[in-house]
């Protein structure tokens, strides 16, 4: 079957089976996006296993001659689906409350980063690996994803809370943090032999990260506004909403290509550049049916195809004791962070649980240890359901802390109809 009908087959499939469940989860009284991911997991490996089926399975090519298959085409549109998701997380973030999270956030992150990575590295020890596998396999339960945990508390009116903004904010430095830490580990434990070699590339990592926090800092805004103005002399219809996307892909790109970040802190720092202009509530309105409808379902159910709890085989007892480590990591080192800047005991283990997930930049992690052989296959499948498991436990344990929003907090009159689950993908 040519490319393009398998696409359109297979989207439709996959909006409908997310939305089926995502509504059923609803009048459960589940988060609607715990619906769409498990929707992957129904279609996915471990159960129905679509990719073996011959309309989803084989490639197709090119008119250049290029084999592409249909699981290629769903991972970009995955990562396209991520990018926009936190750049819209980034607009419905109150910048006055993240500011006076600054300084939560930092502990926050600091506690979520040192104390997962230890317990990881110990466990993995204990459990027979040897130092470079024990650290790396710590290194992956650093970084935070919190594009589900975003979208999760979007679906309660919750994002623009104290709680909120210290999560969002404190998984922007969670994510610095953790590329730090990955380069730190690559370059002390590949390149031992050249242990100066290591220690310029970790200062070369350090140093892009910071120019290019502190020119996006100091530029991003002026250069959006500067956009918007143009954007307003165009007759053509949703023109704001249009540039809103250029700056947010832009911005992905030059935070990977430049910044050595992930993509997503870049399309997040996008969103909070442009929710400080003038025209940012018409374009969540417009993004808001975009990613709810299409962009948020394909990104959840997405991660949902990728698990495989099949092949667990011999290590489970390891598995739950890891997850458990990668739980009680970030419950206990974050919550200890906001409980230090005076955060009650509630809104300390609200903000421990919102940054539980993984997500994608857990798998990129992964995908870096397993391509360096620093992990071995089975091992790295055995950390992949793992990370896949804390974005899916993370919407119903975030969604019983029953997060109080802050009296003065915005909060919309109504419900969002985030369907998405609005975000999630998880990631």
């Amino acid at each position: 079957m040519d490319i393009s009908l398998q696409i359109l087959i297979f989207i439709a499939l996959l909006v409908l089976l997310s939305k089926a469940l995502g509504g059923i989860g609803g009048r459960l009284g589940l988060p609607v996006v715990l619906g769409e991911l498990l929707a992957g997991v129904v279609l996915g490996p471990t159960l129905l296993n679509l990719w073996r089926f011959s309309w989803f399975s084989g490639s197709t090519n090119l008119p250049d001659g290029g084999p592409v298959s249909l699981a290629a085409v769903m991972t970009v549109l995955a990562g396209l689906g991520v990018v926009v998701l936190m750049f819209l997380a980034g607009l419905e973030t109150d910048l006055d409350m993240m500011r006076s999270a600054v300084r939560p956030a930092f502990w926050t992150a600091s506690g979520g980063v040192i104390l997962p990575m230890a317990g990881g590295a110990a466990l993995s020890r204990a459990a027979g690996f040897t130092w470079p596998e024990a650290i790396f396999i710590g290194t992956i339960l650093t970084a935070t994803s919190v594009s589900i945990t975003a979208q999760t508390l979007m679906n309660m009116n919750k994002l623009r809370s104290r709680v909120g903004s210290t999560i969002l904010g404190a998984a922007v430095i969670d994510d610095v943090l953790g590329l730090v830490v990955l380069s730190l580990v690559i370059a002390l434990v590949l390149r031992s032999p050249h242990t100066r070699v290591g220690w310029v590339g970790v200062g070369e990592t350090v140093g892009r990260i910071l120019l290019f926090s502190a020119a996006a800092f100091l530029l991003g805004p002026r250069l959006i506004r500067f956009l918007f103005r143009q954007a307003n002399r165009l007759l053509a219809p949703h023109a704001a909403v249009a540039v809103a996307l250029v700056i947010c892909f832009a911005f992905a790109f030059l935070a990977e290509t430049l910044g050595g970040m992930a993509s997503i802190t870049g399309a997040y720092l996008a969103g909070l550049f442009v929710a400080a202009t003038p025209t940012h509530k018409e374009i969540i309105a417009d993004l808001r049916a975009m990613t709810n409808s299409f962009f948020g379902p394909l990104f959840f159910v997405s991660i949902g195809l990728t698990i495989n709890a099949r092949q667990l085989g011999g290590h489970f007892v390891f598995f739950i004791l890891l997850l458990l480590v990668a739980i009680f990591g970030k419950v206990l080192g974050c919550g200890a962070g906001a409980l230090w800047n005076r955060f009650t005991a509630k809104d300390s283990l609200a903000v421990g649980v919102g940054m539980i997930p993984r997500g994608e930049v857990g798998l990129i992690t992964a995908s870096i240890g397993h391509a360096a052989g620093l992990v071995s296959s089975e091992i790295y499948s055995l950390v992949v359901v793992l990370v896949l498991a804390t974005t899916l436990i993370t919407p119903l344990l975030l969604r019983y802390c029953s997060v109080e929003v802050e009296a003065g907090a915005e909060t919309p009159k109504t419900p969002v109809p985030l369907t998405v689950g609005h975000i999630s993908a998880d990631t």
